[in-house]
């Protein structure tokens, strides 16, 4: 109990909670300057910055607060053609001197898991929520993988804060891992007794908006407008037409490899692959030269960390699970039967098959391959800028073997899943505007920033101009790497069924061409009838 914040979190069985996030849109360096103030681009795009040091309160006069309006507010689109995008849903690659080389990143996790400053709770300089909220919020989010990272102490200063800044709301807060989160949703709300708001990932929003089960947002309620966000995180919440999430964060993941594993197997330990043939032929050479598998695969079934580290492979060899992969995607056939897919199992089979990826592939989670990568029984993974911070905290010594370079690509495209995360409102909630005022100061800038601080981007893309962005590109290791990456992010189909396309179909897809159960091929081809099957269901 903190005074009038009730706090009740329920940590079951912490499993990947920095994983699985995305947002329907690409973005291009050209849309990110036509979007972004210059500060904001600097921060984004520079991946280093000059000045004075930043700390954890932006300087300037506090804003004036702005009172939320009641009820439950109408659509707000987001306007055609504010973002840009390039051919084949790949966005523009940025100038080279945009961002420094991914061996030259600096920083230490020391700086990152110890933000200098502190939060003053009850006042934080933010666009304050109207004060005389009052009533109960019930809250859900994924629970936190390493409580010591920076996230998860300022999630609790936030928590703490609301004591002052919304002195007349009871908040409780409940958090479930990400492999559950979803369906424990789904139960619920069919039940009556789902959360007042919840921070879900964006492949979600889509399903939970056609349920009718969610409000309808107008971002002006919260004092918003469109051009605060990324287009395409507005996109990926809205449904027939209208806004269903408020976007809270947005990143991609990363390419990692030990460099000590590197040299032992005679590989240039200054050099990641550069291809995804690179990589088997890397994971090739580990295996023969130290006896261990070279790349950690993840390919559990129901689980979101398999899609999220298979589909970057997809996309790169001409695949799709629809047509998301174009600048107009219809969603409507699949592309899973196509060339471009059979090849990239294809791959998959031969990872495994040779021994080139560990055994336990098949039951294996981010969990299990960052463990795996700890004790140096892998040399090569896919992470977040947080992977390192967790690894520096349990093993400095292979952390500082770590190197962050872009995702590898393929003959088609270099692509990496293009995440976020979004708050979304229960229609039934009791007291709204409660909700409302809980929901506007955690997608505020001030909060925005410091909730994501090691592995991800402000959703609210003010947080940009504050001077903690600068700070966290300065004291991050490897953040440079995955902020670079956003250029190349490819987004799930926005449409009610990618849950279970990505979450089912394609570990499923995946563990039939690994158990020989079927040829890449079949297992493509069958696949391919699944989804079509399941979307015709809707039409």
């Amino acid at each position: 109990m903190l005074g009038a914040v009730n706090v009740s979190a329920y940590s079951v069985m912490a499993e990947a909670r920095e994983e699985e996030r995305t947002v329907a849109e690409h973005l291009t360096r050209r849309g990110i300057l036509k979007l972004t103030t210059g500060s904001a681009v600097a921060a984004l795009l520079a991946a280093c910055g000059g000045g004075s040091a930043a700390t954890n309160t932006p300087s300037g006069a506090k804003p004036a607060t702005t009172a939320l309006a009641g009820g439950t507010g109408g659509q707000t689109p987001v306007s055609s053609g504010t973002l840009a995008v390039s051919t084949s849903g790949q966005t523009q690659a940025p100038v080279a001197t945009t961002a420094p080389a991914a061996t030259s990143a600096s920083g230490s996790a020391t700086a990152a898991t110890a933000p200098s400053g502190a939060t003053t709770a009850g006042f934080s300089p933010t666009y304050t929520p109207n004060p005389t909220a009052k009533g109960n919020v019930r809250y859900w989010q994924t629970s936190y993988d390493d409580p010591s990272i920076p996230d998860a102490k300022y999630h609790d200063q936030w928590v703490a804060s609301l004591k002052n800044e919304l002195s007349g709301v009871n908040f409780k807060e409940e958090q479930y891992n990400y492999n559950d989160m979803l369906d424990k949703l789904r139960v619920t709300m069919r039940a009556g007794q789902g959360p007042d708001t919840a921070v879900v990932t964006v492949i979600w929003s889509p399903e939970l908006a056609s349920s009718g089960q969610f409000l309808e947002i107008n971002l002006a309620d919260f004092g918003y407008k469109p051009e605060q966000f990324w287009p395409g995180a507005l996109k990926a919440n809205t449904w027939q037409g209208k806004l269903y999430g408020i976007p809270t964060q947005n990143e991609t993941m990363a390419f990692i490899y030990n460099k000590d594993i590197f040299q032992k197997a005679g590989l240039d330990p200054n050099k990641g692959p550069e291809t995804w043939e690179d990589v088997k032929n890397f994971s090739k050479q580990i295996k023969e030269k130290t006896g261990k598998p070279g790349f950690g695969m993840v390919a559990k079934l129901n689980a979101g960390n398999t899609p999220y580290r298979y589909m970057p492979v997809c996309w790169a060899y001409g695949g799709a699970a629809l047509d998301e992969t174009t600048d107009n995607p219809t969603y409507q056939k699949s592309q899973f039967d196509n060339d471009g897919n059979v090849q990239a199992l294809q791959w998959m089979y031969d990872m495994y098959t040779n021994g080139w990826a560990p055994q336990s592939s098949l039951t294996n989670t981010q969990v299990e391959v960052q463990s795996l990568f700890i004790s140096g029984e892998v040399g090569m993974m896919i992470d977040h800028p947080a992977g390192y911070v967790t690894v520096k905290n349990k093993a400095p010594d292979v952390a500082e073997q770590m190197n962050y370079v872009l995702m590898p690509k393929g003959p088609v495209r270099r692509a990496v899943a293009f995440g976020g995360w979004s708050m979304v409102i229960n229609k039934a909630a009791k007291d709204i505007d409660a909700v409302k005022a809980v929901v506007k100061d955690r997608t505020s800038p001030y909060w925005s920033i410091r909730l994501i601080w090691t592995g991800s981007n402000p959703g609210n893309r003010d947080g940009f101009n504050l001077p903690e962005e600068q700070e966290r590109l300065k004291t991050i290791k490897f953040l440079n790497v995955t902020t670079e990456m956003l250029q190349y992010g490819v987004s799930y189909p926005a449409i009610p069924e990618a849950s279970d396309i990505m979450n089912l179909y394609v570990p499923q897809m995946i563990q039939d061409v690994l158990t020989k159960a079927k040829s890449p091929q079949q297992s493509a081809q069958d696949t391919a009838k699944k989804v079509n099957d399941l979307v015709a269901k809707r039409k």
